[in-house]
């Protein structure tokens, strides 16, 4: 075979070689990790038990010898151990599109929680109509999590009535639901994701 027939070969071997070699470093592979914990723990103990064996031959005299054997027992348990973990979750839907709660009411009361599936910015809108003298009007409203059961965020109107407006930024995902305090007035709560 002549070198001139071998050279196209040669090029299409080299340009192939270059060409998926390019491409690797262009497009980079996906790579999954897969975690699995298995705890093994092994035990080794080992027992020594002494023989004294005595024996006694008969040949043209009598010899009487001792004999010493010493055996040892070695025993290994292995104990393998995996855990599975399985999480429980509630999740509380939202009444309609990002609105995750309304409720009203004319004293204290918590509202149905709703579920914040990422860090989300709240908008909770509250309308306040006097039942009596402005001057006795309060109320007050606490951002709960249902699983710490403690408050992260508030706030509070006094003496006046209309609809008032509060933003609560960057809530953690999770389970959530707001506590009114209230006196002297008819109310309504909306809560509300900002988007």
């Amino acid at each position: 075979m002549k070198a001139r027939s071998l050279l196209p070969v040669i090029l299409l071997v080299v340009g192939l070689v270059v060409g998926f070699g390019g491409g690797a470093a262009v497009r980079p592979a996906t790579v999954t990790e897969t975690r699995t914990e298995i705890a093994t723990q092994t035990a080794v103990s080992t027992v020594w038990a002494t023989a004294v064996v005595t024996a006694i031959q008969t040949v043209r005299e009598t010899l009487l010898g001792t004999t010493t054997a010493v055996q040892t027992l070695r025993m290994t348990d292995t104990v393998t151990e995996t855990r599975t973990t399985t999480v429980a979750t509630t999740v509380y839907p939202a009444e309609s599109g990002d609105i995750l709660v309304t409720d009203k009411g004319s004293g204290n009361k918590d509202t149905k929680p709703f579920t914040l599936d990422r860090p989300s910015d709240l908008k909770i809108t509250v309308r306040i109509t006097a039942r009596g003298d402005l001057r006795y009007v309060a109320l007050a409203w606490y951002l709960y999590n249902v699983d710490a059961g403690k408050w992260i965020r508030n706030g509070e109107v006094n003496g006046e009535e209309g609809v008032f407006e509060f933003y609560a930024a960057n809530i953690p995902s999770g389970n959530w639901y707001v506590k009114i305090l209230a006196a002297n007035c008819n109310w309504e709560l909306t809560v509300e994701k900002v988007t």
